[in-house]
């Protein structure tokens, strides 16, 4: 069966399914594919958003219980008594992702979307360069076969596909035209992050575990440089002592273990903490974006399009501002797919955000150098700062006042091999910024070229020299 669409997106997690609902309003027609059944697509844990990346997405900011937990105390601890670090409140709510992504398409389908289900995609079929369809077995939800077991064999045509699959990018592995100059992210630019909500089986043995780490019941604690720098574990007991969230995250490599293993030796040490309410995880990009979002009748978000905030791994909040920026970009376009629709798409994102995760890319991979000694001594000297700490979480740039600027400087100088690197990082950072604020607008392949080696050669990223 061929059907046709405006618009396809495959992935129908939080950042496809808003897309999907901004296009459907605005008289776009919509197919929402996923490749599990719709209840069960997208994220399956806590993630922390910003509250500003709602509204700049235009998505209803999130209530309870929709919205898990609000601005908390941050304590940042290293190995050693003197590594730690009172952050003040974090900048970011947890949100339940189950429940904003029920929300999210729910507002998708009432718009018009329509949705197909247990997806598998067979094959896609190019004109001229330019994507043109999808082949696909699946349960077309409200269209005759849903709950009767068996899905179908449909064609997808559309003016523009969207590929949402996460770090699967099922549209892009298969685009002659993206493919090879958006390399598929390995090694140090992965990491593996995994969250869970539990019971908590021993209120004593909570208390015993916050009071030794000097934390109370509703505080955030994080532990970093627990499988090299770029590793991370967060305990959060809720005030009630019934709760906690745990979240591991870790980079750099094989070599340092996953975020699962790091979990389970926790759960495994503190018998206080029981049973798995929900949660989930998985392989994050965390490199900076690609330098090409998109080309004629494809574009790429979220995880596909290396849209992740790359210190800390959270993409959430910047595949809700993604869809807003692709929707507002094809607005004004009768053909959406078309190349100065997708490279308007790609201009308005890097030079709204794209340079803000370069910049922070510099520095991830600064600290995925350190070893754990480098890192209590950066946090024993305050080179991390509370103001620093609270602009990462924010996922804005920080800017900092010249009495901030003294007390680093005489930081640095406590610690002086520790912070080379990540003072050398800081400086750059204002640089790439303003390199992504002068992003081609217009389309030009030539002076994206110009532009991709420059941004390559300025955030150290030798792999995306090629670039086109």
């Amino acid at each position: 069966m061929t059907l046709r669409f405006d618009v396809v997106i495959l992935g129908a997690g939080s950042a496809g399914a808003a897309l999907a609902g901004m296009l459907a309003a605005a008289g776009r027609k919509v197919a929402l594919v996923e490749a599990r059944r719709f209840e069960v697509g997208g994220a399956r844990w806590v993630n922390d958003v910003p509250p500003w990346m709602f509204d700049r997405a235009g998505v209803g900011r999130p209530e309870h219980p929709e919205r898990s937990s609000d601005h908390m105390p941050v304590t940042l601890v290293g190995g050693a008594a003197s590594a730690r670090l009172a952050a003040g409140l974090r900048p970011v709510w947890g949100i339940d992702m189950r429940r904003l992504t029920e929300r999210l398409r729910a507002e998708a389908l009432r718009a018009g979307a329509e949705p197909f289900e247990e997806a598998t995609l067979d094959a896609v079929e190019e004109r001229g360069g330019r994507l043109d369809a999808v082949v696909l077995r699946a349960r077309r939800v409200g269209g005759g076969d849903l709950g009767e077991g068996a899905a179908r064999s449909h064609t997808l045509r559309a003016q523009l596909f969207v590929d949402a699959t996460g770090t699967r990018q099922s549209l892009l592995r298969r685009s002659s035209a993206l493919a090879a100059d958006c390399p598929a992210p390995e090694g140090a630019d992965v990491c593996t992050a995994h969250q869970q909500v539990r019971e908590i089986s021993d209120r004593g043995g909570a208390r015993a575990f916050l009071e030794r780490h000097g934390v109370s019941p509703g505080q955030v604690l994080t532990f970093l440089g627990l499988r090299g720098g770029y590793s991370t574990l967060g305990v959060i007991v809720d005030a009630d002592l019934e709760h906690v969230e745990v979240l591991t995250g870790v980079g750099g490599g094989a070599n340092h273990g996953r975020a699962s293993q790091l979990q389970r030796e926790l759960v495994s040490r503190e018998r206080w903490i029981g049973r798995v309410i929900y949660g989930g995880g998985g392989r994050i990009p965390i490199r900076r974006p690609y330098d090409r979002l998109a080309a004629p009748g494809l574009a790429l978000l979220g995880d596909s399009a290396c849209q992740v905030f790359p210190v800390h791994g959270s993409g959430v909040g910047a595949g809700l501002v993604a869809a807003r920026i692709l929707a507002e970009a094809v607005a004004g376009f009768d053909d959406p797919g078309c190349e100065r629709a997708t490279w308007a798409y790609q201009a308005a994102f890097h030079r709204e955000r794209g340079g803000v995760h370069a910049a922070y890319d510099v520095m991830r991979r600064a600290t995925q150098r350190l070893d754990a000694t480098a890192l209590d001594t950066l946090l024993a000297s305050g080179l991390v700062s509370r103001e620093s700490t609270a602009a990462a979480l924010s996922q804005e740039l920080h800017s900092p006042t010249l009495a901030e600027i003294g007390r680093l400087t005489r930081s640095a100088a406590r610690a002086p091999r520790a912070a080379s690197g990540l003072v050398w990082s800081a400086l750059r950072m204002p640089a790439v910024v303003r390199l992504y604020n002068r992003y081609p607008t217009t389309v030009d392949v030539r002076a994206l070229g110009r532009w991709a080696r420059g941004a390559a050669a300025l955030c150290g990223h030798a792999a995306d020299l090629r670039a086109p």
